[in-house]
């Protein structure tokens, strides 16, 4: 959880960072009613004008783009695409706004009840791009 606040460690799993970002990003809590807004659109897309917003909709594009096929057995295996991992998302609870970022490449979604090392390291290597919602850093720290 700790190398989620160094720039260093971000950067070097591959994230595209804005220029001057301060890490994680904790936002406000109007994410979790993300899927309830009745603005029109899709909810992709206010996911991605969300992403744009913040200036991290790059990473998604590196994810989208990093696609390719897997060296080794796996192909034959079912496994024939690898997709790096881009942005993770941490709410305090379940509300549908899973189903906004479920399309976009890498994205992940779960509650700070959920979270987990797998999640915050992929493959084992710390530093994974990380957007809290301000509830569920008030509930992560409450379970600490």
């Amino acid at each position: 959880l700790a190398a989620t606040s160094q720039e260093s460690y971000v950067t070097a799993r591959g994230h595209k960072l804005p220029k001057k970002a301060t890490l994680p990003y904790v936002i406000e809590d109007k994410i979790e009613t993300l899927a309830k807004d009745n603005e029109g659109g899709s909810l992709t897309k206010r996911a991605v004008s969300l992403l744009d917003s913040l200036g991290i909709l790059d990473d998604v594009k590196r994810a989208r783009d990093g696609k390719g096929i897997r060296a080794g057995k796996g192909k034959s295996r079912g496994r024939k695409y690898r997709t790096p991992k881009s942005i993770l998302f941490v709410l305090s609870e379940e509300n549908n706004t899973e189903n906004a970022f479920r399309n976009l490449s890498g994205v992940d979604v779960t509650t700070s009840k959920n979270l987990n090392t797998e999640l915050l390291a992929p493959g084992g290597d710390p530093g994974r791009l990380v957007v809290f919602s301000k509830s569920a850093v008030s509930a992560l720290g409450d379970r600490l």
